[in-house]
């Protein structure tokens, strides 16, 4: 019997899914929704998020002359 944890669970609609499958299913979510919340995971590998403030893009200021 293989583990669960490796089953492709992509393919098998909601409704045929045993117990089993539908609690690996969100245990998987709640993983990924855990790592895409980690601040690091917002900045680049390894490094925290950028804390510069973006400058407010406004487009007539753009089309003028200096």
């Amino acid at each position: 019997m293989d583990d669960i944890r490796h089953r492709d669970l992509s393919e098998i609609p909601e409704g045929e899914m045993t117990l089993e499958e539908r609690r690996e299913l969100k245990r998987r979510f709640e993983e990924f929704v855990g790592l895409m919340r980690r601040p690091a995971v917002a900045g680049s590998i390894g490094k925290p998020a950028s804390q510069k403030k973006t400058k407010r893009w406004n487009p007539a200021a753009m089309g003028k002359r200096h």
